[in-house]
């Protein structure tokens, strides 16, 4: 890497880089910026913590990991917006913290709450000190 020296002979803040076929010429923020991207994307894929994966079942710490997910191991629909969103029932004695979190429970028998969840809302539910286990549901058809 070269730094480009200016008309008045002062040095320029642009960096010269040889890529093979030629120069470009990169602005040395435009390079601390994009690495402050990927540090951020990289962020919002946390890893869950122990104590989160004791919580879900295997079709859901797979879908968490970015794994396949075999259609028969989970209840998946998309909604109007085209968010992805599966079905699972929540184990908590307090429903009325997991409706706080945003969740849209769909009923509540006991310890037990069923809902729709896209993975930012099943992070969410994870986060919940009252949840004690998140498993996948499962569609029943008549015979």
């Amino acid at each position: 890497m070269q730094e480009a020296v200016g008309k008045n002979g002062t040095q320029n803040d642009r960096m010269i880089m040889n890529v093979g076929f030629g120069y470009l010429r990169v602005h040395h923020w435009t390079i601390i910026a994009s690495l402050f991207l990927v540090l951020v994307g990289c962020s919002g894929t946390t890893e869950l913590t122990e104590v989160e994966r004791q919580k879900l079942d295997p079709p859901l710490l797979m879908l968490l990991r970015g794994g396949a997910v075999a259609e028969s191991d989970i209840d998946a629909s998309v909604r109007k917006d085209g968010t992805r969103e599966y079905a699972v029932i929540i184990r908590s004695k307090n429903a009325d913290e997991v409706k706080s979190a945003g969740i849209k429970v769909g009923s509540v028998f006991s310890d037990v709450i069923t809902a729709r969840v896209t993975i930012v809302e099943l992070r969410k539910i994870l986060s919940l000190s009252s949840v004690r286990a998140v498993q996948t549901s499962s569609k029943n058809y008549p015979h």
